[in-house]
């Protein structure tokens, strides 16, 4: 799928310097509906919606919120594309003034980017056996033709080649 049919992923960079100038204490709640994003060469999301929270405190800004979004990824089985519904949980300390010691921070110019955080929650969130339904046939380990689709001519031969001598005795 081309760049162009995705929103780019600047539009998870809050510009949140009000709330650092305010102090502790203060929120802001921010509602998302964004369409088709893509996180990074390996994370897609179909679209992300939600609220998410931003919470001013003396070590920084807390973003807490409940986003749904589905996961645009492929069937372990057969490679077919797919999309995986899930509901992703967020609960981060953004570091404020920035500190080595913190995995995210905001920024000196109040920017504080939700991307690196909402990819890998998306990783941690999709199921690691992922299928386009429960009885996916895979694909042919020979000719690689999708058996969800057509049957293929292949000889079914699977005995592993350290053992073919065996074959040969019992035959």
């Amino acid at each position: 799928m081309s760049d162009s049919q995705y929103v780019h992923p600047r539009v998870l960079k809050f510009n949140i310097g009000f709330l650092l100038v305010q102090g502790a204490g203060h929120q802001r709640d921010m509602e998302l509906d964004l369409p088709r994003l893509r996180l990074d060469d390996d994370v897609e999301l179909d679209f992300l919606t939600g609220t998410l929270r931003l919470s001013r405190n003396s070590r920084g800004v807390l973003a807490q919120g409940k986003l749904k979004t589905q996961i645009v990824g492929e069937c372990v089985r057969c490679l077919e594309p797919i999309t995986t519904p899930v509901e992703l949980e967020l609960e981060e300390l953004f570091s404020y003034p920035p500190s080595p010691e913190t995995p995210y921070s905001v920024d000196d110019t109040g920017i504080l980017d939700l991307a690196p955080l909402l990819r890998e929650e998306a990783i941690l969130a999709v199921p690691m056996g992922a299928l386009c339904r429960p009885d996916c046939a895979g694909l042919c380990l020979e000719c690689g033709q999708n058996l969800n689709e057509a049957t293929c001519d292949c000889k079914a031969d699977d005995i592993d080649p350290r053992l073919a001598i065996l074959r040969q005795l019992r035959e």
